[in-house]
């Protein structure tokens, strides 16, 4: 081996010491850069040269050079810098750069980032950060990862579609309304008076361009456990097109709560959504009720009720089917196609073509779709109950409580109704219709079935068909009653059971005890004829002759047979029967005396007078014949007769036919329901009546209208029809402007919805449903209540929690990022919108990546490509923010790295040194 061999083995270490000490040298220049990873060398011996040695080849080392240098990634301390867009990566993973204007992708540890002018995440030299944009409704991704750039620097409004409002209400109210959405009115300065709900509660909502308006919620109690409420707005912002010009602008929705009596959670809640001037909303085809929306330009024209629009569609134009409706028959399409229809509503000339109503349909029509509508007054729009009420008899002076317990039943007026307790029909009592006028108009007032004329034998009946009985005054009418009149020969009179009424008392008893009379027994028809029989006292026994006793058996007196029962009688008391050629029909008739009779009363007798009377239900009617043929009958007391009666207009009967004895009979039926709910039914008894409109008959759905009597009505045979009898007259105003919300169409979501528009757009464009959130969600057919959700409690009703979503505009005010990456606005409406979130990305060989300068790093081949996904997943770090990793260089190993460095450079030149001094010899060996 030669010397400059030698020199050169020192020489390389000189170098590579050298680089060592750059390299140690670059790790504490950089001891403060953001992100910096320190650099590491190592040597390696460089190639032997072989050598001959005695014992053969030897190698002799030929220096040394830089194996390798490479970058330390271990993490490095965290530095606050309080700035949230100065990120640190806690873990493996690299921060994503792009380079302005071109593709190149970079990788950094190094997180001082900052929003550009044009709102770009940059570092220092402008690279932009990576990641992906967020649904700001979910939050979740949305497409393939891309340049960070902040559009949201303002935070749209947007408008409410759920609002939570849980209350308490108090179990011990009382009811204040009978039905409470009748009381609102939009037209007074105060729209919902104090007295009639039990607790209100106010929810702020805010419209699509951010403005607030506040929702009104009332609470009254119905009965027990059940609720009811409506949810309103304030009549002025209430800009739904179909209660424009009507005192219900501002009724949202209205429903029913009905709680558990035992634990006071929740069991049930209703829901009906007011839709206005129309109602009653029914399609069949492609299009839904709720694709099918209306645009009202004349409200003028809907001046009145319009029940049962109804379209069909033939494949290129729609037209009416059937007649149209009342008020409205000159209705005219004067425009349609297969998505739109444009209706005058009373066309006066065939150049009136600009419409009153526009209907469009979102789905175009196919042959035979066909959909429907009512038209509702404007006036009392939205009342569905009960007015002009008026009581008679026993249910006067707060005796009766009205109850309307399902007032969605109430869909058209009907003006002059009522019903009638009579007292004694059947001993217990029983309720009728009374609506003569109505029954009048469906020939169903005198009742032909019942109507005939009978002779005397009790068996001929001359002819159902002859006689006729003309209604002059219906009104008068009000109460069921079987007329039944008979013939004496002379003239007509009554043939009614014999009641108390029938009989004119006089006595004589000395010293005076009068007794009192009682019909143990009354029989129809025992009597017909005007008797005026006297009972004696002889002493010891009762008679019907005086001194001498009566024969035993009848004694005959006029027309009728008297039999004194022997048996009963006696001192205190007398027992007789009266009766008309059967003794099977008779009346059996008692007298009884405050204190015995004795032989001193001997010769005192009872003397009566049996008239005849009308039934109980009209005690004051009477008979004005013209002639046998002809009569007029009188219910009241006024001047004009309200039956006239021929018997003859059929032509099958004459004078000549009617023997004494012959019998007339017709039944006064006003007991019938109102023209316009024609299925109503009517039950109840002496405490209450219950009339379903809708003639359900269901056992949860019957209860319809309720009247309850606090003091019970009188009732049974000693009650008199006329006297004791209870009247109660009504109006029913109804709408079809209520829609009932069935719960299969919140299966999805679980919570009724109402519509509000606060804009005012065409065709209900700026309509917005809202939810409304009580505590409580409807899942599988069954209401499930939240931890928190509206009671009804024992104190007094309060506002529990209340809230809604949506929010007015915003500007953007910072950031936030959470560990995940996702780094969302915090905007001045209180809002926090997610923007975007933070990607990472590692590499399965850190040591391969190639350093670009500026805390970058570039992937190569021995680094591998790319994995990129979220912070904190994948094996990747989390995100800290408002923090900046610092380098990782270790001040302390790098100058003890220094110095070990410097000894062994200085080692080194010592091998030069001396290879110098070497050389130096040889050199002088030639001199």
């Amino acid at each position: 081996m030669s010397l400059s061999s030698s020199l050169f083995t020192g020489t390389s270490g000189l170098k590579n010491m050298g680089n060592a000490l750059q390299v140690v040298g670059n790790n504490i220049s950089n001891l403060n850069t953001i992100g910096f990873k320190k650099g590491r060398s190592a040597f390696a011996d460089t190639l032997y040269e072989s050598v001959a040695t005695q014992a053969g080849s030897g190698q002799v080392g030929r220096g040394m050079s830089i194996g390798s240098v490479s970058q330390n990634f271990a993490q490095g301390s965290f530095e606050s810098t309080g700035n949230t867009t100065d990120l640190s990566i806690g873990g493996d993973g690299f921060f994503i750069m792009r380079q302005s204007n071109s593709d190149n992708t970079f990788y950094t540890r190094a997180g001082n980032f900052f929003f550009d002018k044009t709102g770009q995440l940059v570092n220092p030299e402008g690279y932009v950060v990576q990641g992906w944009e967020l649904d700001e409704e979910t939050g979740d991704d949305v497409g393939a990862i891309k340049d960070l750039v902040l559009n949201a620097f303002t935070s749209p409004p947007k408008k409410s579609s759920t609002i939570t409002a849980i209350t308490n209400l108090d179990a011990d109210a009382a009811s204040n309304s009978v039905v409470l959405s009748n009381n609102w009115d939009s037209g007074e300065e105060i729209y919902m008076a104090a007295n009639n709900y039990e607790y209100p509660t106010v929810v702020k909502v805010y419209d699509s361009l951010g403005s607030t308006h506040d929702v009104s919620i009332y609470y009254d109690k119905k009965s027990g456990t059940e609720w009811e409420y409506i949810v309103t707005c304030n009549p002025e912002e209430d800009k739904r097109n179909s209660v424009q010009g009507t005192d219900s602008k501002g009724l949202l929705a209205r429903g029913t709560i009905t709680f558990s009596q035992s634990s006071g959670d929740i069991l049930d809640i209703t829901m009906s959504e007011f839709t206005g001037r129309l109602g009653n909303f029914q399609t069949n085809g492609v299009n839904t009720t709720e694709m099918i929306d209306y645009q009202i330009l004349n409200y003028d024209e809907l001046a009145d009720d319009g029940y049962g629009f109804e379209f069909e569609f033939d494949g290129s134009s729609w037209d009416f089917v059937g007649s149209n409706p009342l008020n409205y028959e000159k209705a005219t399409i004067v425009y349609s196609d297969n998505q739109e229809i444009h209706l005058v509503l009373n066309q006066t000339s065939p150049t009136q073509t600009d419409p009153d109503l526009k209907i469009k349909l979102t789905q175009p029509a196919v042959a035979t779709d066909s959909f429907g509508f009512d038209i509702n007054n404007k006036n009392d729009l939205h009342t569905q109950g009960i007015e002009g009420t008026k009581y008679f008899g026993d249910t006067v002076n707060d005796n009766t409580t009205l109850e309307i317990n399902d007032p969605s039943v109430m869909t058209h007026d009907s003006s002059g109704l009522g019903i009638v307790w009579n007292p004694n029909v059947g001993g217990t009592g029983k309720w009728y219709w009374s609506n003569p006028e109505i029954a009048d108009a469906k020939d169903l007032l005198i009742s032909e079935a019942s109507e005939s004329i009978t002779k005397s034998d009790g068996v001929t009946t001359l002819s159902t068909d002859s006689a006729t009985t003309e209604v002059l005054n219906p009104e008068g009418l009000s109460m069921v009653a079987d007329m039944k009149l008979r013939y004496d020969g002379a003239n007509w009179d009554w043939n009614d059971g014999i009641k108390e009424e029938d009989f004119i008392n006089t006595y004589d008893f000395v010293p005076s005890n009068d007794p009192s009379m009682s019909i143990i027994q009354g029989t129809e028809g025992a009597i017909a004829t005007t008797v005026s029989p006297t009972l004696y006292w002889l002493g010891d026994q009762w008679s019907l002759t005086s001194p001498a006793p009566s024969p035993p058996g009848p004694v005959a007196v006029g027309n009728a047979m008297i039999e004194i029962n022997t048996v009963e009688s006696n001192d205190a008391t007398v027992v007789f029967d009266i009766y008309y050629n059967d003794a099977a029909g008779a009346t059996t008739v008692q007298y009884t005396f405050g204190s015995a009779l004795t032989a001193d009363n001997a010769g005192n007798s009872i003397s009566f007078t049996m008239d005849p009377t009308p039934p109980r239900e009209y005690l004051n009617a009477a008979i004005d014949m013209t002639d046998p043929l002809t009569f007029d009958i009188y219910f009241d007391e006024d001047a004009e007769p309200d039956i006239s009666c021929d018997l003859s207009a059929g032509g099958a009967v004459g004078v000549g036919d009617l023997d004494a004895g012959t019998h007339f009979v017709f039944r006064v039926d006003p007991d019938v329901p109102p023209a316009e709910y024609e299925n109503a039914t009517l039950k109840g008894d002496q405490n209450e009546v219950v009339i379903d409109l809708d003639g359900s008959g269901n056992d949860s759905d019957n209860d319809d209208i309720r009247f309850v009597f606090d003091d019970p009505l009188k009732f049974g045979v000693s009650a008199h029809s006329y006297e004791d009898r209870s009247e109660i007259d009504f109006d029913i105003l109804g709408s079809t402007a209520w829609t009932q919300i069935d719960k299969n169409n919140i299966e999805q979501s679980g919570y009724f919805s109402f519509t509000t528009d606060f804009l005012g757009g065409e065709y209900g464009s700026t309509e917005n449903d809202i939810a409304l959130d009580m505590g409580t969600v409807y899942k599988e057919g069954n209401f499930v209540n939240d931890s928190l959700s509206t009671t009804q409690y024992s104190k007094s009703s309060s506002t529990v929690f209340q809230d809604a979503d949506g929010y007015s505009a915003g500007d953007l005010q910072g950031v936030d990022v959470s560990s995940d990456g996702i780094m969302t606005g915090v905007y001045s409406n209180g809002q926090l919108m997610p923007l975007f979130r933070v990607g990472l990305a590692k590499f399965l060989n850190n040591y391969g990546l190639f350093n670009k300068g500026g805390n970058l790093f570039m992937e190569t081949r021995d680094s591998g490509g790319a994995i990129t996904n979220k912070p904190g997943e994948n094996g990747l770090g989390t995100i800290a923010p408002n923090s900046l990793e610092m380098s990782n260089v270790d001040i302390s190993e790098e100058f003890v790295a220094l110095i070990s460095n410097q000894r062994g450079f200085q080692a080194n030149s010592k091998t030069v040194t001396t290879i110098d001094a070497m050389m130096e010899t040889v050199i002088q060996m030639k001199r």
